[in-house]
């Protein structure tokens, strides 16, 4: 009797799925790391193209894993930035709110109340709260897609009252973590309190002090970081000389750079020779 339920479960669909994703898993990590570890950006693109369609195609078969949901909040979003945030600003907002809400399902694995698109501002801080160590990524991740697709929506009411919910999950991951990811919420803050008017707060000696904290621990390598400290600080306090010293050291590379940020750091290489080229547009 058991070995026959046991041949009738291994023959369920459910259980060839879960055997196929778990299979995949490795490998989808693998490409995904060696796109991120490419320097030929146009093969980049296209082999992070055809990673998330993989991606989301695991996510069907195994709609609660973690290490999924995650890895699409990332890519979706670092697809968005990096390839369509300048050029299709309306496909990048569609990108953004997929990696949000993958994002968002993976918090709802440890907070099941976040899936509620109804909680006030508080509750959804209070339940920010209650997240854990492992909860970092999803949260970093969310929390930029969703800032960033705020950025591309400021005309639109609805979506500027969600800021400080995107800024309350990267007050947590800096909290918890000001490194994360290069120091990613330290260039996060520095960027927002240089483009927040100073009415509701911005203050270019608060983004100073973040961009500086994020320059001494990661600046030598990540480069995407210098990029936003001098397309927004730079500009926003118009320090020319500073403008074109930082976009020269993008433009030249990093110092340490680590294979995953091979590709990140060639497109802000190439974004920096753009920014120099219309320095009039800026003083």
């Amino acid at each position: 009797m058991f070995a026959v339920t046991f041949a009738i479960i291994l023959s369920g669909c459910s259980f060839r799925s879960m055997m196929v994703v778990w299979a995949s898993r490795p490998i989808l990590e693998g490409s995904i790391l060696s796109v991120l570890c490419e320097t030929d950006i146009d093969l980049a693109r296209t082999g992070l193209e055809a990673d998330l369609k993989l991606l989301e195609g695991l996510i069907r078969s195994r709609p609660r894993d973690r290490l999924l949901l995650v890895l699409a909040a990332q890519g979706f979003t670092g697809y968005a930035i990096m390839f369509l945030d300048d050029s299709q600003p309306q496909r990048a907002r569609t990108m953004y709110e997929r990696g949000r809400k993958y994002g968002m399902r993976a918090l709802s694995l440890s907070v099941k109340q976040l899936s509620n698109e109804e909680l006030s501002l508080i509750q959804f801080r209070e339940l920010v709260k209650k997240l854990d160590g492992r909860d970092i990524p999803a949260a970093y991740w969310t929390g930029t897609a969703w800032a960033q697709r705020i950025n591309l929506e400021r005309s639109s009411t609805r979506s500027l009252a969600e800021s400080n919910r995107a800024t309350a999950l990267m007050q947590w991951v800096l909290e918890k973590d000001p490194h994360f990811y290069y120091s990613g919420p330290l260039w996060f803050f520095g960027t927002y309190y240089t483009t927040l008017p100073a009415l509701t707060g911005g203050s270019t000696q608060k983004a100073q002090d973040y961009f500086e904290r994020a320059i001494s621990a990661d600046g030598s390598r990540f480069l995407w970081g210098k990029l936003l400290y001098a397309r927004y600080y730079a500009v926003q306090t118009l320090d020319k000389d500073l403008f074109i010293k930082v976009l020269n050291e993008v433009v030249e590379g990093a110092d340490d750079e680590p294979e995953e940020l091979r590709l990140i750091n060639r497109v802000a290489s190439m974004k920096a020779e753009e920014l120099l080229k219309q320095i009039d547009r800026f003083f």
